[in-house]
């Protein structure tokens, strides 16, 4: 168990739940630098939607500090997550680029602080600079590819083994004590669980000594540790 002292010193993590780069990471430092001197920077409350499925697909986020859930709401009023973001995240290009409708809701997880960058300024950076498209492709066969690996992991992993998954990747790959700012439904909906069924995985994780759960946090507090278990339990 950590001290209070040790609580006390421990940054926070606004962690993100995936491992393949956004689409802004893979621009170069000039054109970020451009697309980001055109930028309109908002602050976001929590709870509050930064769009809905259906919105036109007008522009897209740079998170700036703060957590972003990406996903969708159910006919019963449920929010089931996709993804969890955080700063240097960008989201949105892809509906775009496309030139399609929004297909998931963007949601502020705390306070939010975002740069709003314009469907036409993405375009106008695009056409300037054409060896930009490879940089492109390169990002989204990336992100399908974890999808499909997340498919796959998910259908063969116990829950235990699909959570601690999901903690690595928050927890940014950190071997240290590394405390994250998440809540129990919002693990439950990364990795398509009940909350009864996240209840039973976080405490299992935490009878095995990787995690620490607390009111709205939880402490990875080995991480290393952690991802031999993982490695162990995916290859028995």
């Amino acid at each position: 168990m950590l001290s209070v002292l040790q609580l006390k010193i421990m940054p926070d993590i606004s962690g993100r739940s995936i491992s393949a780069p956004s689409l802004f990471q893979a621009f170069p430092d000039a054109l970020k630098a451009q697309l980001l001197a055109s930028a309109i920077r908002k602050q976001v409350s929590d709870a509050q939607f930064l769009y809905s499925r259906g919105d036109p697909a007008d522009g897209f986020w740079l998170i700036e500090n703060g957590q972003v859930k990406i996903g969708h709401y159910s006919s019963s009023g449920d929010m089931q997550a996709i993804a969890i973001l955080g700063p240097g995240d960008s989201f949105g290009e892809l509906a775009c680029i496309g030139q399609f409708p929004r297909v998931v809701d963007a949601q502020a997880i705390g306070r939010v602080e975002a740069h709003w960058i314009t469907e036409a300024e993405l375009n106008k950076a695009i056409i300037a600079s054409p060896e930009i498209n490879r940089d492109i492709m390169r990002i989204f066969a990336r992100q399908l590819q974890e999808a499909m690996d997340n498919m796959v992991f998910a259908r063969n992993m116990s829950a235990s083994q699909r959570l601690a998954h999901q903690l690595l990747a928050l927890g940014g790959g950190k071997s240290a004590p590394v405390k994250l700012q998440i809540r129990q439904q919002e693990l439950a909906e990364l990795i398509g669980v009940s909350r009864m069924t996240i209840v039973s995985a976080l405490a299992e994780l935490q009878r095995q000594g990787f995690i620490e759960r607390h009111y709205r946090y939880l402490i990875i507090v080995d991480g290393q540790a952690l991802q031999g278990w993982l490695d162990h339990q995916t290859n028995a």
